[in-house]
């Protein structure tokens, strides 16, 4: 039985894609370090990246919009406007319109018909001509500017998006949870209320770590602190009450759930760790610590932390851009855990409690399928740390007989209490 017309031009395309890829690679490559040398050292730039279109997404794309009716598969592939992509990615909304200005500055040589080019990269061309930013389906704007560059006596299209963090991080949201997710397709007008009400979220997140990151009021670094955590809370919580309602077809409130997993990212996350070299938490406590008791010159230092690397608002962003890499397909929700992870004395106490019920109670299984998927080892690697964490927050400073007694009270409570902040507060309470 042989295949459908339409699965040979499939092959075909997917072919000519890895027989050039070597040329759209370097093509890209170029494009890559000329826009960083152009925009790498603007304040706004959060960095200059791109990609080629995978064979799958080629094929996916060919399929859902009957492209293999228009033209040759070879034609098709070097024609497709976004065959390669760039994307500009900065802090803010409003950074985009200004890095779209500056882009008009640096591409304004006007080769006609909307095309323009830089004065010292006449191989690069974009098309300026038509109005920015444009309207998506779902009503949300977005700064996206076909071009093509001259390489190797071969000319490469590509499209050029520029878009802050958060509506990266929310593009990648929509994609992966509804354009790549058939399963959806039946909660279609609900599934659009909620990715709405979680992009209005977003919005609000920007514009307040945007007021936050332009303030510098040195009375003010504990409640920008706080602040920035809510924030991180809140996004945390709109993105996974969307990925539980689209695996379970439930709409949940998971919000306490989500403060203690970023109370533990701030505080023993790999990845904070990775960041500042130790617990972030501590480093933050030292600094603020200088700057209400310390002298003049380290006060003003403090006062200054919010706009520095290895700050809470660095972290929000930089977590935002993990978040946004993460394969939200993967998270199983509602699935069982399996764990192996081998610990010792107090440590294996705990964790035993927390294993009698991850497979039992929905909110304990939730819990982890969402932690899991926010840490970067493996599973196994990650509890042990969870268990550490929270082991060494209830039982630091106490005698043998506090433990026995913290231990039991543990093992009293329900499984949806056990990763609280409020029940590690009244564990670690116990004397």
């Amino acid at each position: 039985m042989s295949k459908l017309e339409v699965f040979k031009y499939i092959e075909q395309a997917a072919k000519v894609l890895d027989d050039n890829l070597v040329g759209f690679s370097h093509a890209a490559d170029k494009l890559t370090e000329y826009l960083t040398s152009k925009f790498g050292d603007i304040d706004a730039t959060i960095g200059v990246t791109s990609r080629i279109k995978t064979r799958d997404s080629l094929k996916e794309k060919i399929l859902r919009n009957n492209l293999y009716r228009e033209t040759s598969a070879e034609r098709l592939v070097f024609e497709m406007h976004d065959i390669i992509g760039v994307k500009i990615e900065c802090r803010f909304f409003k950074d985009e319109a200004f890095l779209f200005e500056r882009l008009q500055d640096v591409f304004c040589v006007d080769l006609g018909d909307g095309m323009f080019c830089p004065e010292d990269k006449k191989a690069i061309r974009l098309n300026l001509g038509s109005p920015q930013p444009e309207y998506q389906k779902n009503g949300y704007a977005i700064y996206r500017i076909d071009g093509n560059v001259a390489y190797g006596g071969e000319k490469y299209n590509f499209e050029l998006q520029i878009k802050s963090l958060v509506n990266s991080f929310w593009s990648e949201i929509e994609h992966k949870l509804i354009y790549k997710n058939n399963r959806l397709n039946q909660f279609d007008n609900l599934m659009k209320q909620m990715l709405n009400y979680t992009h209005e979220s977003l919005s609000g997140i920007d514009h307040q770590l945007n007021l936050i990151f332009n303030r510098l009021s040195g009375n003010a670094i504990v409640n920008q602190q706080e602040q920035l955590k809510n924030m991180l809370a809140l996004g945390l919580n709109e993105v996974f009450t969307t990925i539980v309602k689209a695996n379970t077809g439930i709409s949940v409130g998971i919000t306490e759930y989500t403060d203690a997993i970023v109370e533990y990212l701030i505080t023993a996350s790999t990845y904070t760790n990775d960041m500042v070299g130790e617990s972030f938490l501590k480093t933050m406590t030292e600094k603020i610590t200088d700057a209400t008791y310390g002298d003049s010159e380290i006060s003003e230092q403090a006062r200054n932390i919010v706009l520095s690397d290895d700050n809470y608002g660095g972290m929000f962003l930089s977590l935002m851009k993990w978040m946004r890499e993460m394969d939200y397909k993967t998270i199983a929700i509602g699935e069982d855990i399996t764990l192996s992870a081998k610990l010792d004395g107090t440590y294996d106490e705990v964790a035993k409690l927390f294993l009698r019920d991850i497979n039992n109670d929905f909110y304990l299984n939730t819990f982890f399928h969402i932690y899991f998927a926010l840490e970067r080892g493996t599973d196994d690697e990650d509890f042990s740390d969870y268990i550490h964490y929270y082991t060494d927050m209830i039982m630091a400073g106490k005698t043998q007989h506090q433990i026995y007694r913290t231990l039991a009270r543990l093992s009293e409570l329900p499984a949806n209490k056990l990763p609280l902040l409020d029940t590690m507060q009244m564990l670690k309470n116990i004397r």
